[in-house]
């Protein structure tokens, strides 16, 4: 796995450079002078209780991944949880997509259980119930918001969008068909690897009850992700409705998933300028908030780092986990 780190990273210098040209493409069409404006006014009390929105999100993730390791028998506990966590959350401000981490959160617990493809299928599950969570949450914010009906096409969209992705590896048939057709014959180790993965994503949603648990803490999760920017709209003496943040946050960050830059950046500040400017927030406004957004995220998954180094000194001792 720490191959694929490297590969990864490799594409670093143009992703930066794709990440530079769109901010400052976006910047060109900024008020300086507000910014300024707006810094100004930061308020740090509101940037606290952003941050420790943020804390309760990542522990509420790292609670609702581990449900779905345990129902396949592989128990992790919660320090461990949190320390992958933070591993795939640091390394998802390095690589090029929002997502990029869990490959690296996979790769670390994949050592923990000495089973590829329930380490692998544990995220992946835990990604796409995270996925329709963000449909979902979405269509939460709408009966609370004024122009609520006005978004009510986009939110289905988001959702259908989401739900499309679980079915690709829910209906087996589909799966097997793609894994098939994407991987030669001759790599006879790797498609049986990833069709195990397959295997266990599918048994995983075979479980509803747990599959609603995961749901609706997803759900939860993201409403605290929409207060963390409901937080620092404040900060920034921005009066945003929580509704508006609710609807609009999981929006935004799924257009971030877009792979064209570092962690998202400069696609996740035009997504909050553009979601955000439909309910009267300024361009100049929505980008600062993005972009605190990134940092307080940044600064909480420093961790990450620690623990990442301390797997790669264990890894040099006990190996790679096996496929099985």
């Amino acid at each position: 796995m720490s191959t694929r780190v490297r590969v990864r990273l490799s594409g670093w210098p143009i992703k930066l450079l794709i990440t530079v040209a769109l901010l400052l493409a976006l910047f060109a069409f900024l008020d300086l002078g507000l910014l300024r404006a707006h810094l100004a006014d930061l308020r740090w009390n509101q940037v606290a209780m952003a941050a420790l929105m943020v804390l309760l999100a990542i522990l509420i993730s790292a609670w609702k991944w581990g449900l779905l390791l345990a129902a396949r028998g592989h128990p992790l506990p919660m320090t461990r949880l949190l320390r992958h966590y933070f591993v795939g959350l640091f390394f998802n401000n390095l690589l090029p997509s929002t997502v990029g981490g869990d490959a690296v959160r996979a790769w670390a617990t994949a050592r923990d259980l000495r089973n590829t493809p329930e380490a692998v299928g544990s995220v992946i599950t835990e990604r796409l119930i995270a996925g329709i969570g963000l449909g979902l949450t979405a269509m939460l914010g709408l009966p609370f918001l004024a122009q609520g009906m006005q978004f009510v096409g986009s939110a289905l969209l988001f959702l259908v969008i989401n739900l499309a992705f679980v079915g690709l590896f829910v209906l087996p048939r589909v799966a097997e068909g793609i894994v098939r057709s994407l991987l030669p014959r001759e790599a006879t180790r790797l498609r049986t690897a990833v069709l195990d993965t397959v295997l266990v994503v599918s048994q995983s949603f075979a479980r509803w009850r747990l599959v609603l648990v995961v749901l609706l803490a997803s759900i939860l999760f993201q409403v605290i992700v929409a207060t963390v920017n409901y937080f620092l709209f404040a900060a920034f003496d921005v009066p945003v409705p929580l509704a508006a943040c609710v609807l609009l946050t999981p929006m935004a960050f799924t257009i971030t998933m877009v792979p064209v830059s570092l962690s998202g950046m400069g696609v996740r500040e035009a997504a909050y300028a553009f979601f955000f400017g439909l309910v009267g927030v300024s361009a100049e406004a929505a980008v600062l908030v993005s972009l605190a957004f990134f940092v307080l995220v940044a600064l909480t998954s420093l961790p990450g780092a620690f623990f990442f180094l301390l797997e790669r000194r264990s890894e040099a001792g006990a190996g790679h986990p096996g496929a099985g």
